[in-house]
This record gives structure tokens, C-alpha cells and sequence, in this order.
């Protein structure tokens, strides 16, 4: 990754011992025989430390030229996962905390006095010990649901050198806090270190929009804050909304005799984000949030490129998506820098997971403010989540007890409302959400969603629409359903995991720590005794995934807004070999549910409510048909041709039925009702989907009488 002034390298790596803390700052240490690593990168990319869990000690020399005198030069680490320990030609600067944070630490002096340095860090990220009592915010990068352990310790980001006058600007955040066609607001804070007190002139620029602002500052750290307002807007809109409008926000802080101190450049797009009762609105008009959850999508984020990050955007759009949900981490910027320019949302959760010790309160508060400088500015970026799933999850049941989660805990109680404040303090301009997985309670009912995982860990796929009928709330906006399922050419299959020849012995051990698999609930769901080999079985959990997305995506769409705002599947992709509920695995391969989920998720589609499953003999078949139109725009006339066959050979029931669509809309089309008599077997339901004489979808539902 080529960053403007990044310390070329090379850089070399040991492990620590107590020996080496001590001497590897010295100048005078001979490193030669130190494995060289990558910065930006992960330690376990270099494979002498595949295994590793640190800490490591870095090393790496470069050279400077002297500063003017009113210069000052900083070392800036993007970040270090996840912390770190640095020192300068055997001198300490500081320490550094957090993989996405940076940090800045002044070598003014330093540089003046000598030409040749030493850099020298240890890099610290301890495994996971109690799940429950985790002191580091690594989130899903150190694993998680279908995300094996892994250790992404390192320097994760670049490491460059800063020069810039008296006045640095060592914080800058930028958030559009408001967009109409007439008129943006952009709400601007900087954190800056005056050399003395002085006065300082803050310099934005915008779309021809100069705005000045004088501010004295004293002696160090000073933050000010002011806000610019941007008339006539061309507003950012999600990529099935409008255009994608990008503009470069210029930021110089100067001295008072006009000389620019520092500058830095956001690039941003105008929008507003609303939420109510989880129905969501874009610059005022109301999107239905199609998603997918998205973990790492590279265990080694520094390995995610543009062109990488943009293909994984393309593929989400092509299988109908307009939401991420980055679970539990901060990804590239590489991400957020192409979904602004492709129009896809993001749902961004900060690194936190699971159970956390009581002493993370004031780093998460932190973290939550630093996300806040980090990414404020993406229009991508359209709503914060504080924690994923801070409850311990019961893998026997679909959904936990309401009474379990409306008792108070230190994670869920204490921990997230002070996240959910900070983040509420840092960005007034977007929703705010305390946490996922947990079922939404009163007083504040969109303080939090729910994971629903019917035909998963309890009940059958078709549950999850009577669920969502009976606990409206829950069904808000469900952040989380799906099943695993195991890829077609895993590696679980080849490494002896899953062994044909010991078969139906599995190693479920292996299976959960190599392959991040859930694996009493796929012994369970799908008993080993019951298939002829590890193919058949992984075969099974791949239909089994296929046909229960769909069934829940219908279900979710046809309760668009009643009460459903959008959800987010379990999962889009794999950042890893693993074993998920993703729709391609982490070569981009992609499994039977990929089809099926673009089919679901496509703008306008024909469904049945019920859909046809299991069929009580003698009964009549009753069923509504729906055509869900997420278009902005009306159909004149649309047309749906059904035809219901019962029992293999039986005669075929024809219906028609044709009408308008209103934009942004769920249209019953009409009733199917067939009484089945004395048949048996199977029964088929096709439907045919016409818009303004086009054929536009197709659906076909297959049941049977009397089954289960």
C-alpha cells in the first residue's frame, strides 16, 4: 500500500522475550538475521509467525532531512493492532491503542538533531482467553460466528512521516448533519497542538464555499468546533436512488500572518439518514434495507485493496443488496471509499463482540469517538451499532426469552449505553443503535435488533414469519438469520475434519476451531448417521441454507414496513476458509443460496403467503398472491398468471390477476384457493410475473401433503 510519506522499510520482526525488550530499541543491535515482515500487515502473513500470538518486536531505519524552524515532524501510525510501544534512536515516544485509531507522536526534535534513525515497536494482541471477560476491542477480527480464531496483531496500517508548522491538526472529523436540495449543513471539530498561545485561522473549502473561522488557542491541545453551510447541494443517494455526487472538503488551519499550518482532505457526499420505528428514509424518501452482514474481508485487512473492495461491492449489488452490515470490526478504507462511489450503504458496528471485562468502558467510549473522526464523513456509512450480540447466545433456541434480556448486565446495560452515548455526543447526524441481537425493549424500541435463527438453532425456516406476526418489534429489522453450511470444496473436507473413512466420526473440535463452524448445532440439525459420507452431508446443510433464505427473505419483504424496515443475512462472504452462513466462501465461490438470495432480493417479485411446505391432507390450499415492488417509480399494469398442480400427474388450476403497482409498495394480486379432496403427493405452485408486458420474475413453490 503506497501511502504519501510512509517510512519505505525494510522492516524486521522478532518475537519478544524479556532479553530482547530490553535491547531492541539500542542502535547498536544486530538485526540482520530478524525475519524482514510487511507494515502495513498482519504479523501472522509472514509465515515464520503464521502461528504466532506476539508479542513481536519491529525494527526499521530511515532517513530525514532537517526542518525549517517553525517545522515540526510527527510519526504517524494509522494503527497498530492492537497496541503498541514506540521508540526513536533508543528513546521512548508513547504508546498506541486500537487497530484503527491513529496516533500521532512528535519527533520535532529528534529530526532536527540527526539525519539516520532507528524506529523500533512492540506490537502487542493478546488471544482471547475468557470469552466472556475480553479486555482488547479486536471484535470479529479475532474471530467469531463462522470466523475462525486467528490473531490479527501487528501494524496494521501505515506508518508515514508528518511535517506541518506550529499549529498540527491531530484530529478532524467531518459529518454532514444536514441535507436538502436547498441547503447542507457540515458540522466540522478539530483537535489540533498549538507550540504557544496564538491565534489560528481554520480555512474550509467546498463547492466554491470558502468559510473562514478565527479561533485563539492556547499553549497545546485545543479543539474547536464550527459548521458550514453549503447551498443548493447535489445530494448523494443510494445507487437504486440517484447519483453518487462526491466532493472534496478542504480543511487548513493557519497562523494569523496567513501561513497554512496543516491541511488534510475529507471527501464527502450530501445526504440525511432517518430512522423511525426502523422504517428508513434517505434525503426523505423511504428505502427498504436489503442486507447481508460482511466480517473481515480479508483476515488481514491490510491486504484489501480498491480493486478488491469494489468487487466485493459489486457482488452484494448484483445479488440485489443495498446494506452492509460490517460485523464487529472497522474494514479498509478502502471500503468505505468505494461504497461511497458504487451507492451501497453500510451498517457499521464497532469492534465489540460477545462479553467484554469491565475495564474496556473508557477505551470503548474512545473507540466510538475515533470511529466517529475515522469515518463520519463517508455518506456510505449510515448508521452506528455499538456491540453485536453482547448477550451469551443460547444455541438451542431460535430466539432468547424476552425476561433473560430485560434483566440488566454489565455488557448490555452498562457498557452499551455508554458507547450508545458517546456515539450520540460524536454524531447527531445518524442513527444510533446500542446493540444487535438483542430483542428491541421498551422504553426505547429501536435501541436494538434482533437475531432470528429459525431453522437454525431451534424450529422449522417457516417460523420465522409467524414469529414476526405475533412480536411485531422483532421483526423491526432482524440483523441476523441464515444457517451454516459447508462450501463445496472446503478445506474441512480435505484436512481430515471430516474423514469418509472414520465416517459419521467428526472431529467437532477441529471443526469449530479450524473452521469457525457451529458445530453441535450442524450435528444436530443435520446427524451424520443419517448420510453416506461427509459430501452428501455438506450437500444437505447447502440446500438446507438455499431454501430457508428464501422462504425468510419472502417473508421479510411481503411485512415491508409492517413492521419490517430491512434486514441483514448471515452473511454475504467469507474473509477466510470458513465454515458460515455466507453466500460465496472466501475464494468468492459461490453456493447454491447466491442465486436464490439475488432472485429473493431483486426489485419487484411475485410470492405466496404461506408458501407452500407441508399440506394437511384434505385440506384446501389457500394462498394469497403478493408482488413486492421496492421501484421508485408506478407500474401502469402488471400481471401474474398462477398455476397450482396437485399430486405429480394432477390437473392444473389456472389463475390470472393484473393491476397497478404503486412505487415502493407490497400489492396483494388475489386469492388462491383449491380444495385438495382425496389427493396425496406432491403439489407445485408457479407463478409468473408480467410488468407493463415484460416478463420481469418467476417463482415455483413445491410442497407436499402431509409432510412435516
Amino acid at each position: 500500500m503506497d501511502t504519501p510519506g510512509a517510512l519505505p522499510g525494510p522492516w524486521r520482526a522478532v518475537e519478544a522475550d524479556e532479553t530482547l525488550r530490553r535491547d531492541f530499541p539500542l542502535e547498536d543491535l544486530d538485526d540482520g538475521d530478524w525475519p524482514e515482515v510487511t507494515v502495513p500487515g498482519a504479523w501472522r502473513s509472514t509465515p515464520q509467525f503464521a502461528e504466532s500470538d506476539g508479542p513481536l518486536l519491529y525494527r526499521t531505519r530511515f532517513s530525514t532531512r532537517t526542518p525549517e524552524p517553525d517545522r515540526r515532524t510527527f510519526l504517524e501510525f494509522a494503527g497498530v493492532t492492537f497496541q503498541g510501544d514506540v521508540w526513536l534512536d533508543g528513546s521512548y515516544l508513547g504508546p498506541t491503542e486500537g487497530s484503527f485509531i491513529p496516533h500521532l507522536l512528535e519527533v520535532t526534535e529528534p529530526v532536527r538533531s540527526r539525519s539516520d534513525h532507528l524506529l523500533a515497536v512492540e506490537a502487542t494482541c493478546p488471544p482471547i482467553g475468557n470469552p466472556d471477560e475480553k479486555r482488547t476491542l479486536t471484535g470479529t477480527t479475532q474471530g467469531g460466528r463462522g470466523i475462525a480464531p486467528w490473531n490479527p496483531g501487528g501494524i496494521g496500517r501505515p506508518v508515514r512521516l508528518r511535517e506541518t508548522g506550529p499549529i498540527p491538526l491531530l484530529h478532524v472529523r467531518v459529518v454532514c448533519t444536514r441535507a436538502t436540495e436547498s441547503v447542507a449543513t457540515l458540522a466540522f471539530r478539530a483537535v489540533v497542538h498549538a507550540d504557544r498561545p496564538r491565534a489560528a485561522v481554520f480555512h474550509t473549502r467546498v463547492l466554491g464555499i470558502d468559510h473562514r473561522h478565527r479561533q485563539p488557542l492556547a499553549g497545546g491541545e485545543n479543539r474547536v468546533e464550527w459548521s458550514v453551510r453549503v447551498p443548493r447541494p447535489p445530494l448523494w443517494w443510494p445507487a437504486e436512488m440517484g447519483d453518487q455526487p462526491l466532493h472534496d472538503v478542504e480543511l487548513e488551519v493557519a497562523t494569523e500572518d496567513g501561513r497554512v499550518s496543516d491541511r488534510v482532505v475529507r471527501r464527502t457526499g450530501f445526504r440525511s439518514v432517518r430512522m423511525q420505528d426502523h422504517v428508513w428514509s434517505i434525503n426523505g424518501e423511504r428505502l427498504f434495507l436489503r442486507g447481508a452482514i460482511v466480517p473481515p474481508l480479508d483476515r488481514d485487512l491490510s491486504r484489501v485493496t480498491a480493486e478488491s473492495a469494489a468487487a466485493d461491492l459489486a457482488l452484494a449489488r448484483g445479488t440485489g443488496l443495498n446494506l452492509l452490515r460490517l460485523v464487529g470490526h472497522v474494514s479498509s478504507p478502502a471500503l468505505y471509499a468505494e461504497a461511497d462511489r458504487m451507492g451501497m450503504l453500510l451498517w457499521q458496528d464497532l469492534p465489540l463482540t460477545g462479553g467484554y471485562h469491565r475495564g474496556v468502558r473508557a477505551q470503548a467510549a474512545r473507540q466510538a469517538r475515533d470511529a466517529v473522526d475515522l469515518l463520519g464523513h463517508h455518506p456510505s456509512v449510515v448508521v452506528w451499532c455499538g456491540h453485536d450480540a453482547p448477550d451469551p447466545v443460547d444455541r438451542t433456541r431460535a430466539v432468547p426469552r424476552q425476561l433473560d434480556q430485560q434483566l440488566p448486565t454489565w455488557n448490555r446495560t452498562v457498557l452499551d449505553r455508554t458507547v450508545r452515548r458517546a456515539l450520540d455526543q460524536a454524531d447527531p447526524s445518524r442513527p444510533v443503535i446500542s446493540h444487535s441481537g438483542v430483542l428491541p425493549n421498551p422504553p426505547r424500541i429501536d435501541d436494538a435488533t434482533g437475531h432470528l435463527w429459525f431453522g437454525w438453532y431451534s424450529g422449522r425456516r417457516g417460523d420465522l414469519a409467524g414469529y414476526v406476526d405475533r412480536v411485531g418489534r422483532a421483526g423491526r429489522f432482524v440483523s441476523a438469520f441464515g444457517s451454516q453450511s459447508i462450501p463445496e470444496d472446503s478445506p474441512a473436507l480435505t484436512d481430515g475434519t471430516l474423514d469418509a473413512d472414520s465416517w459419521p466420526a467428526i472431529d467437532t473440535e477441529r471443526l469449530a476451531l479450524d473452521h469457525g463452524a457451529e458445530a453441535d448445532v450442524l450435528i444436530r440439525r443435520f446427524p451424520p448417521a443419517g448420510r453416506s459420507g461427509p459430501d452428501e452431508w455438506a450437500g444437505d446443510t447447502r440446500r438446507h441454507q438455499d431454501q430457508l433464505l428464501r422462504i425468510q427473505i419472502e417473508a421479510l419483504r411481503r411485512r415491508k414496513y409492517r413492521p419490517a424496515g430491512g434486514f441483514a443475512l448471515d452473511r454475504l462472504l467469507d474473509g477466510a476458509p470458513a465454515i458460515s452462513g455466507s453466500l460465496v466462501d472466501h475464494r468468492r465461490v459461490p453456493k447454491p443460496a447466491l442465486a436464490t438470495v439475488a432472485a429473493a432480493c431483486a426489485p419487484t417479485i411475485v410470492v405466496a403467503d404461506p408458501p407452500l411446505e407441508s399440506i394437511a391432507p384434505r385440506s384446501t390450499v389457500s394462498v394469497r398472491v403478493v408482488v413486492v415492488h421496492d421501484g421508485r417509480q408506478p407500474v401502469e399494469h402488471c400481471r401474474v398468471d398462477a398455476g397450482l398442480r396437485i399430486g405429480g400427474d394432477g390437473p392444473v388450476v389456472q389463475r390470472s390477476w393484473g393491476g397497478p403497482l404503486e412505487p415502493d409498495s407490497v400489492t396483494l394480486i388475489g386469492t388462491l384457493e383449491v380444495p385438495l379432496g382425496d389427493a396425496t403427493g406432491a403439489v407445485t405452485l408457479e407463478l409468473d410475473l408480467t410488468l407493463d408486458g415484460v416478463a420481469a420474475a418467476t417463482n415455483l413453490y413445491e410442497g407436499r401433503i402431509g409432510a412435516d
